[in-house]
């Protein structure tokens, strides 16, 4: 008799999906965790903080940011507590005016209503690099110039200042609209790069069809990508790292194991107990190009 792989390929096919069983997975509601967003920058502009608490995994919910509004939250620049940021109802984050200088160290100090308190590292604000030029190019055929394609590609050029250990994360706006997906996490240290041109550098692409979407809901009909380079430290580095394997690297055999993302706020006293999350210094510089398309 003659072997028929193809046959014998659907039977298995058939044989697998025959086999599986649907489990419904409750788990219980997790022990209240102090949850930390923010960071302080090098811009004279209002700085924020946002608060919350870990929720159950499969919560639809959005963070309730006004769970902890009564703390008290102070900033600490080198040692030293110089401004304490407010709640803000309209905005459900604590803020602050102020603008980070570059040498100098940053931390957090937290004060939560039962009395608990957390403190963060302290994290250096490094100098900032700046962005010479930022452009941007179309492509209206199939298989824009993006390496997945994209339509529309936002490149740019900087100098990358001599002396390894210098560490960069690029953040975007479209229509000053953070792009937070987890694929939009984008970092990096110069080892590769140190003391040399970066010359076309691609930051940011999108689909033709986000960019019509983005144009349509644009008062102005504009579509403006401001991108931000921001240097920042080793540690927050690693902590990026750290996110990007649990959020992206997953469903294959070379993924990352599940893994603790350690940030760098402790409570107070005991210094193995770690809130959620990291608060980081940004030196950033940005810059802004209008698309048109």
């Amino acid at each position: 008799m003659k072997f028929n792989i193809y046959a014998f390929i659907l039977l298995l096919a058939i044989s697998l999906t025959s086999c599986t069983d649907v489990i419904d997975l409750t788990l219980d509601d997790p022990e209240p965790v102090l949850v930390v967003d923010g960071y302080i920058s090098n811009i004279d502009t209002i700085q924020y903080l946002k608060l919350s608490s870990l929720e159950n995994y499969f919560s639809q919910q959005a963070p309730n940011y006004a769970i902890y509004k009564t703390a008290k939250v102070y900033l600490i620049e080198n040692g030293i507590r110089v401004d304490t940021f407010i709640y803000e109802p309209t905005t459900t984050q604590f803020e602050i005016r102020y603008e980070g200088i570059v040498a100098n160290e940053y931390q957090v100090d937290i004060t939560l209503p039962d009395g608990t308190r957390y403190i963060s590292a302290a994290e250096l604000m490094e100098d900032p690099v700046p962005i010479d030029s930022l452009w941007a190019e179309i492509n209206e055929s199939p298989g824009g110039p993006g390496p997945q394609g994209e339509d529309v590609v936002v490149l740019m050029n900087t100098m990358e200042p001599a002396g390894i250990g210098d560490n960069y994360q690029w953040k975007t706006y479209v229509n000053e609209e953070y792009q937070n997906a987890a694929f939009d996490l984008f970092f990096v240290d110069d080892r590769f790069v140190d003391g040399q041109p970066v010359n076309d550098f691609e930051v940011f692409g999108m689909s033709g069809k986000k960019y019509d979407e983005y144009k349509a809901d644009s008062p102005n009909g504009k579509v403006i990508v401001r991108i931000e380079q921001i240097k920042i430290t080793y540690r927050y580095l690693n902590y990026l790292e750290l996110v990007f394997q649990q959020l992206v690297q997953i469903g294959s055999p070379f993924a990352a194991p599940p893994a603790e993302i350690r940030g760098n706020i402790y409570k107070q006293g005991e210094n193995e107990v770690l809130a959620l999350g990291f608060f980081y210094t940004a030196s950033l510089d940005s810059k802004s190009v209008d698309i048109e398309k």
